[in-house]
């Protein structure tokens, strides 16, 4: 069972090297595809290259229920057409989260973003979330 808990000012490493990727196949497609083969092709080469990006976030991150507080993982298509907000804690920071319908209790609610760590990294000082 994949352990889940909130982001934090640090997590800033894995989302540099998924947008990295990213921008190296929009350079392909502009660079190479566009001049070789055409403006479609570009567009399709540049969606997949989306569609990867949002994979990788998919499988490195879950969301947890406002109403219930159980975390879950949403597939790539739900991740890819759902809009994304960002609320503000009363602390004064902010967390990311998307209106989705919770597995557990059926409900939609303001779903929070969170990462999903492993066993070795979840056994930490870091707050686990159920």
């Amino acid at each position: 069972m994949a352990r889940y808990v909130d982001r934090t000012r640090h997590d800033w490493v894995g989302t540099v090297w998924k947008l990295g990727v990213f921008l190296g196949v929009i350079l392909v497609a502009v660079l190479v595809v566009y001049p070789w083969k055409g403006f479609w092709p570009m567009l399709l080469l540049v969606l997949a290259g989306l569609w990867m990006y949002m994979s990788l976030v998919s499988r490195s991150s879950g969301y947890v229920c406002a109403e219930c507080g159980k975390a879950f993982q949403v597939p790539t298509t739900v991740n890819f057409f759902t809009q994304s907000a960002v609320g503000k804690n009363p602390d004064g920071t902010y967390y990311s989260y998307k209106n989705l319908t919770c597995p557990h209790c059926g409900k939609r609610s303001r779903a929070r973003f969170v990462k999903r760590v492993g066993a070795r990294q979840a056994r930490g000082g870091g707050r686990l979330l159920r």
